[in-house]
């Protein structure tokens, strides 16, 4: 008979074919820091763990990874709640991984949480058809949230709702990045592409759940507003106008600001098309332009015969 009482739970875990990752509970901006990784982490990511050990788990993430769910990670980490998602990843070489990832926070003896402990699977063989066309297509290869595609989902299904009475107003949002040109020019590639990035984590963690964000076009982003009035959806874009403004995005070139201007437009059931609501939310963010950046602008839908 095998003594257990020899067995100790670090020499379970480095033997283990499943990752283990252990963090501290630091839930800001940065995420939280890695503590500990086991073999299992330096196998399939490339990173030792001397490493990976003071990083965030943001060093693994890249383009694809989906934005969303690492807000509902993130959202449920903050309400002390488990997690368990499937998320795209990328390795010290950048090879992609898919994982399947069960988040469990760990609380000390006067019930707070002291840290969180991840055991992660590979199932990159079983996510082969995430890679099919006809799922990738609705997302941001760059910033992981829905592309102009999969925001049209959103809008077409706001607009079917709306045949019902009943069902509060839903609007759209346009969002354009102010002089997005000057700081591709001023910087380069990599840090416009870092203020993309982040302007889609921000957007991500700062609206409602019922709510949809997209990337329309280069320096372009929508946000599907389910539910909301007018004048909400306008208190709603000018918090998030603020927000953009007064925090500063992480960019090779170093912290960076940047300021946003905003169409609204409802989301009617007359509405003739989905391409119809974003030309009238892209039209009322071109007004707002034409009276200086940093502004609002909105637009009232039309009835079609």
């Amino acid at each position: 008979m095998i003594d257990l009482t020899n067995i100790t739970f670090k020499s379970v875990v480095e033997a283990a074919n499943d990752i283990v990752v252990v963090t501290d509970a630091d839930l800001a901006s940065q995420g939280p820091r890695i503590l500990y990784v086991n073999p299992a982490f330096t196998r399939l990511t490339g990173y030792t763990a001397e490493e990976a050990i003071g990083q965030t788990p943001r060093i693994l993430q890249g383009p694809g990874t989906c934005r969303i769910t690492l807000n509902k990670i993130r959202q449920n980490l903050q309400a002390g709640l488990d997690v368990r998602e499937t998320l795209l990843n990328f390795g010290k070489c950048g090879t992609r991984y898919w994982l399947d990832l069960c988040i469990t926070p760990l609380r000390d003896d006067t019930g707070k949480i002291a840290a969180f402990i991840a055991i992660e699977r590979d199932v990159t063989l079983d996510r082969h058809q995430v890679d099919a066309p006809s799922l990738t297509a609705q997302r941001d290869i760059l910033t992981g949230i829905p592309n102009l595609l999969g925001l049209s989902k959103a809008i077409a299904a706001n607009i079917q709702a709306r045949a019902n009475p009943r069902i509060q107003p839903s609007h759209l949002a346009y969002i354009d990045i102010d002089n997005f040109r000057q700081i591709a020019e001023d910087y380069g590639d990599a840090t416009s592409e870092a203020v993309l990035i982040g302007l889609a984590d921000r957007l991500t963690d700062n609206i409602r759940r019922i709510d949809s964000v997209g990337r329309i076009s280069r320096d372009k982003f929508g946000i599907c507003m389910g539910s909301i009035s007018m004048a909400n959806a306008i208190i709603m874009c000018e918090r998030l106008r603020n927000i953009i403004a007064e925090q500063p995005f992480p960019t090779p070139a170093g912290m960076l600001s940047i300021t946003v201007t905003i169409g609204i437009t409802e989301i009617n059931a007359e509405s003739k098309s989905v391409s119809d609501i974003l030309l009238r939310a892209s039209d009322a963010k071109h007004a707002a332009k034409k009276a200086g950046d940093r502004r609002i602008g909105t637009s009232q839908p039309m009835s079609w015969p």
